[in-house]
């Protein structure tokens, strides 16, 4: 790849994946909503990356212009907050724009649409998700990425353009910002107080920001034409086993309040892929465990609580 379209970027999964384009000297189109702001985010500096203000005057002529895009990575999802998950009239709008994005896909002759779906759209799975199988969303989020998947396929086919659609595991790193499980336990064991958990039983599966972003790197370079790729580390471990692991690294004398909260349900559903294919297809194998990335990831959390 020499130069690549991007929505997103600024986002947290977005951000990490524009540094390791740029790692690999690809010219970075990164479309913003605010110049300014992303500019603070993002490594403005570096000649690799250009910024191109969504229906400016330079959008507008983007679309004419017609210049070499290997791949248009599309990231770029509003409401994935929990409180934001079952806003219908977001999650539609999320819909509206990716099918955009496809469209000045084509309009630019863009060689390869990457777009990314979420474990989300699995959540009722009890052992390793089958992504080519029915999926099971138990939120609107999850069901509009599971509906835009398959409207980005079509339309993908109907343009006869290359489309992959990226499965992201549980991500966790330096740069994530809301409450998941990962975040709060952290935060609350580096507070002292003890974080409050169900049982934990479901197996699971995470993997550091860096490993995913490299995964995305590589099916924008050698993934195969119209086939979805699940990424993961391979590894899966009940969640509890993630949890004491992060707790033993802070101070393994902390108490964990797990089986504090009462289940909901009497299934542990779980949130593991296989990476079978992306393997097989790019060559990617993790290289970060979890212990290292949890490591890396501490002191991330320990400054925002000491500022």
């Amino acid at each position: 790849m020499d130069r690549v379209v991007l929505t997103g970027g600024t986002g947290f999964i977005g951000s990490w994946l524009v540094d390791e384009l740029i790692s690999h000297e690809i010219e970075v189109v990164v479309l913003v909503r605010n110049l300014a702001s992303a500019r603070k985010k993002l490594q403005s500096d570096s000649k690799y990356i250009q910024f191109v203000e969504y229906y400016s005057q330079q959008y507008q002529e983007m679309r004419i212009e017609k210049k070499k895009v290997d791949v248009f990575y599309h990231l770029a999802w509003e409401g994935v907050s929990t409180e934001l998950k079952n806003e219908s009239e977001l999650q539609l709008e999320n819909i509206r724009f990716s099918m955009e994005m496809l469209e000045l896909a084509n309009e630019i002759g863009a060689k390869r649409f990457v777009a990314t779906g979420t474990v989300a759209e699995y959540a009722f799975s009890e052992n390793i998700m089958d992504i080519n199988g029915r999926q099971t969303p138990n939120d609107m989020y999850g069901a509009a990425k599971t509906a835009v998947h398959y409207m980005l396929e079509t339309q993908a086919r109907l343009l006869k353009i290359p489309f992959n659609w990226a499965v992201v595991p549980s991500t966790f790193g330096e740069g994530r910002r809301d409450n998941n499980i990962i975040t709060y336990t952290i935060t609350s064991l580096l507070r002292g107080e003890k974080p409050s958990y169900g049982y934990l039983l479901q197996m699971w599966d995470f993997l550091h920001v860096k490993e995913v972003v490299r995964a995305l790197w590589l099916i924008g370079e050698k993934g195969a034409a119209d086939k979805t790729y699940g990424i993961g580390s391979g590894v899966f471990k009940p969640l509890k086993d993630y949890i004491i692991q992060i707790r033993d690294i802070i101070n393994p004398e902390l108490p964990l309040g797990i089986g504090d909260i009462p289940s909901l349900s009497d299934k542990a559903f779980s949130s593991c892929v296989s990476i079978y294919d992306i393997t097989k297809d790019t060559g990617f194998v993790p290289k970060i465990s979890f212990e290292e990335g949890i490591r890396r990831t501490i002191p991330y959390y320990k400054a925002m609580i000491d500022a």
